[in-house]
């Protein structure tokens, strides 16, 4: 998706894309965890020191980190989605596919924009850029954004919680040193200031005897998820920046790239974990986090065939505490406090070969994995359980591979057979509460073999296109998030995922655009261990049987200048939001809606804008986290509805 459609569309966020995507879900159900789910593959344990199975990528640089993903989509160029396991180019734990956001590049042209809006709950945010020549074949670009608004739950004994205080830059300078090369710099920052955390919904419920997975005591969603009463004020803040270097460079007979990336996280993060007035139990994070990674990359042709050969390095290193708060109880202070470091280095390789006057291409690859991981952790029950020390150095090697067969019919449509072998390294659960067996603690790495059979095509004088999938994946070692208690554990399971994808866009008139989208999911993990120790076959989380998505937008001549009005709607089937799908976590059908109407200016420099999401105020849950154990569960609400209006100026190119 083009920078252009997102503006046309007001989508600001990596839920607005979840929307228009098939088979693509998104839950942030608090500012320090971001799951993306695709195509049922997640990972919805809230550690923050576990990496994510859909890797996102900034700017061609992989971020590890799970906390580090979530802030404004800001000056984006494009946004590009892979469904699947990535087997070679994209390889560093993709197992589920990946996320690749784009910013604008720094060019010649003057150029620049500044957009404002204001919604409801006090929401105020701006964003904009400046473009330029600095000196002869030296150009800057500079981007912010910043995004504030009240709290859109109501306590009742203090503060609004979940409101945002965000405040992101982005400095580029592009030298061209040459025809034949390119160096670019990106400096990058984002700080999150004092904001009030922990958006849950308090619900009773109680442990079955047989299984001790939860059931409600009382309707399955309260009166009004929007107010609660909780003594405690939660707290999040975060500072997050980074330094990426790309060099381009062109010889004879490739091209050589090189990406070089360091990023650096301090986050704090708070909630009232029993959701009351009364000072039961509380938990909190603290993580300091920095990575460093380096991309090379040579590709070329030789006839028909096209290469690339690459080799990539990552070193992260995570100190985290998990604190559990059970003194006004009666027990104690507890938690665990480790810390996570992982060196990491692969080489991988692919070729396209076209043969039969191009009508048929051949794609293979293939990439090697090695993980080495130190982790040095210990736990103290507040519950009185004791203290648990573990420290383990364990290495880990992986292939990922890719084979696909493409056959192009006419310049507008073709058909594709693929098989993907996608990987993710082995690693560690970290425990906060509970009893620990900490010889379970390191679980292995996942593979996900993917068997998919494709259609793309244009028609209509492009003015429509159809593209269709089938896919069948075969997960072996999936890492599995499950509570056993209180106590957070990452099993090793099978697991079997059925599924087919279709979307259609049409322009049937000048001005009026249609996209229509469907997916459906067929998901089994098998033997999950449920809380009472018992193991069952289960749906895997956030992978709804059936979802549908649509947008329709008219652009028209109007006052000098266009009109456009638009709406887009996604509905999903009832789903499970833990992997031991407990009667608490299952969500039923639900469907969400946007509306924008907007004005362009004759010239095209400005822009005038109201917008509404959520229009039906539909109140669905994007995440459960079942407490049953101890009477109750955290239940996470999509925001209410929401509207504003925002208006842009644009100069130059």
């Amino acid at each position: 998706m083009d920078g252009a459609a997102l503006t046309e569309r007001g989508m600001k966020d990596a839920t607005d894309i979840a929307t228009m995507t098939p088979g693509l879900q998104f839950n942030q159900y608090s500012p320090t965890i971001t799951v993306y789910n695709l195509r049922g593959v997640s990972q919805n344990d809230f550690s923050d020191h576990q990496e994510a199975p859909v890797a996102v990528y900034v700017d061609d640089a992989y971020v590890a980190s799970m906390g580090a993903l979530a802030g404004s989509m800001y000056d984006v160029d494009r946004v590009e989605i892979l469904r699947g396991p990535q087997g070679t180019l994209f390889g560093r734990n993709a197992t589920g596919g990946l996320i690749h956001y784009l910013s604008r590049k720094p060019s010649a042209e003057t150029s620049g924009y500044v957009q404002v809006s204001g919604e409801n709950f006090g929401a105020l945010s701006s964003e904009g850029a400046v473009n330029g020549s600095l000196s002869n074949n030296v150009y800057g670009h500079y981007s912010f954004a910043t995004d504030s608004h009240d709290g859109y739950i109501r306590n009742t004994m203090g503060p609004k919680i979940g409101n945002q205080k965000q405040y992101a830059g982005r400095a580029q300078l592009l030298i061209k040193p040459s025809d034949a090369g390119e160096i670019l710099l990106s400096l990058h920052g984002l700080n999150n200031d004092h904001e009030v955390s922990g958006i849950y919904s308090f619900q009773a419920s109680a442990a079955d005897p047989d299984t001790g997975l939860g059931h409600f005591l009382g309707p399955n969603d309260p009166a009004d998820p929007y107010t609660q009463t909780e003594d405690r004020i939660g707290l999040f803040n975060r500072t997050v920046w980074g330094l990426t270097a790309h060099v381009n460079w062109k010889f004879n007979a490739f091209q050589f790239t090189s990406v070089t990336d360091y990023l650096h996280m301090n986050k704090r993060y708070g909630e009232d974990s029993d959701i009351s007035p009364d000072p039961i139990f509380n938990y909190d994070t603290i993580q300091k986090y920095h990575q460093f990674s380096q991309e090379l990359r040579l590709n070329g042709d030789v006839g028909n065939m096209r290469w690339i050969a690459g080799t990539y390095f990552l070193d992260y290193t995570t100190v985290n505490d998990e604190i559990t708060d059970f003194r006004g109880i009666g027990a104690g202070l507890g938690g665990a406090h480790f810390t996570l470091s992982n060196r990491t280095w692969s080489v991988f390789g692919q070729i396209e070969q076209d043969f039969a006057d191009k009508r048929w291409t051949f794609i293979g690859g293939a990439r090697y994995t090695n993980d080495s991981k130190t982790y040095d952790f210990i736990e103290s029950d507040p519950l009185g359980a004791g203290t648990f020390p573990y420290v383990d150095t364990h290495s880990w090697g992986t292939v990922s591979a890719k084979l696909e067969l493409d056959r192009q019919f006419s310049e507008s449509t073709m058909a594709y057979g693929s098989i993907n072998r996608g990987a993710k390294g082995g690693g560690y659960s970290a425990p906060s509460t509970g009893f620990i067996d900490t010889s379970v603690l390191r679980f292995e790495p996942e593979n996900l073999t993917s068997y998919e059979l494709g259609w793309k095509s244009e028609f209509w004088n492009r003015s429509a296109r159809l593209n269709a999938a089938v896919f069948y994946y075969d997960y072996k070692n999936h890492q599995g998030f499950v509570l056993q208690g209180l106590t957070q554990v990452v099993a090793n399971l099978n697991a079997k995922i059925k599924g087919a994808e279709v979307e259609f866009a049409v322009v049937p008139v000048s001005g009026l655009n249609i996209d229509l989208g469907a997916s459906t999911l067929d998901t089994k993990a098998d033997q999950v261990p449920l809380p009472s120790g018992i193991k069952l076959d289960r749906d895997l989380p956030q992978a709804p049987k059936l979802g549908l998505n649509a947008a329709i937008r008219y652009e028209w001549p109007a006052m000098s200048g266009k009109l456009s009005a638009g709406i887009d709607a996604k509905w999903n089937d009832s789903q499970y939001l833990e992997l031991v799908n407990a009667p608490v976590d299952l969500q039923t059908s639900y469907t969400v809606s946007n509306a924008r109407f907007a004005y362009n200016s004759g010239s095209g420099a400005w822009d005038l804008a109201a917008c509404v999401r959520n229009l039906t105020d539909q109140r669905y849950k994007v995440y459960k986290l079942d407490l049953s154990s101890i009477g109750f569960n955290q239940g996470v609400y999509a925001p209410p509805r929401t509207y504003g209006v925002e208006f842009a100026y644009r100069w130059g190119k």
